[in-house]
């Protein structure tokens, strides 16, 4: 962002100073910023150019006006605050950060990600910040990074990346929501650091799982499904989005990033998810 100079002093006779606010404190909700450091903020998602960031509605009253300060130390102008994104912008966004579902619903303990992109374990699913896993299942898989070696005896490999063991108690449906739940999360975090969301795996569950759940009877056949029941596992993840992305700025980034991949009537859609409500407990 243009940094304009400061105006200058006017000092009076009673020895009263004024300040004029600098021009950059009245930031903008429209055009292109540039990140020196960090990903977009909240409202704002990357554009085409590196580290730069666009609006999700540009102009609109519910885009929050950004400008990005000289260092962390200087203090936000008036009606601007700290952004939860990223720390070097001041955005007229207040945020407010209220109980993480993790907070209201995990069963206790965490699993740290090595990045961001990597999908939990089944059973598991991404934090708020995208840097752990959590659970909402009791008595939940046991997970631990795979690493070069192959899973032990009664592991399951999973995504690849994962060795998870505890696993035959989980339904597919407690698997399927918290992999839908997990791949939106996964996706976001892609979107908002300029990261290949395509690569972001869009199963519902994770390929070994999936065969695991279809050896012992418990996965739905793909032909069979119907009405709700059809995105119990047949439909990737990214087509049920609209079960759990809640958030009209959430619903912008995914409609917009998906209509590239999968065509402009699901861009479309998923776009509107903003007025959609959260189902199946995502």
């Amino acid at each position: 962002m243009t940094m304009l100079a400061a105006a200058g002093l006017m000092i009076f006779a009673g020895a009263s100073l004024a300040v004029a606010p600098p021009a950059h404190a009245q930031g903008r909700n429209n055009g292109t910023v540039s990140m020196p450091t960090g990903g977009c903020p909240s409202g704002w998602f990357p554009d085409s150019a590196p580290r730069t960031c666009k609006p999700a509605a540009a102009g609109s009253s519910s885009t929050p006006a950004i400008y990005v300060r000289t260092n962390t130390r200087t203090e936000c102008a008036p009606g601007y605050w700290v952004d939860n994104q990223n720390n070097a912008v001041c955005t007229t966004r207040k945020y407010v950060k209220g109980p993480s579902a993790e907070a209201e619903r995990g069963t206790g303990g965490r699993i740290k990600k090595p990045d961001g992109m990597m999908r939990c374990p089944t059973g598991w699913r991404t934090t708020e910040e995208f840097t752990h896993c959590y659970t909402e299942t009791k008595n939940a898989p046991i997970a631990r990074p795979k690493g070069a070696k192959p899973c032990a005896a009664g592991e399951l490999s999973d995504w690849g990346t994962w060795c998870i063991s505890n696993y035959e108690n989980l339904t597919y449906d407690d698997a399927r929501r918290a992999g839908v739940a997990d791949f939106n999360k996964t996706y976001v975090f892609a979107l908002k650091n300029g990261r290949d969301a395509a690569a972001v795996p869009d199963d519902s569950i994770s390929p070994e799982a999936e065969a695991f759940f279809q050896s012992v009877g418990r996965a739905p056949a793909a032909d069979s499904a119907s009405g709700d029941a059809s995105s119990s596992g047949s439909q990737p993840a990214a087509a049920q989005a609209a079960e759990c992305v809640t958030g009209s700025e959430v619903g912008v980034a995914v409609g917009g990033a998906l209509g590239g991949r999968t065509g402009a009537a699901l861009g479309g859609a998923l776009g509107g998810l903003g007025k959609k409500k959260k189902k199946n407990g995502c």
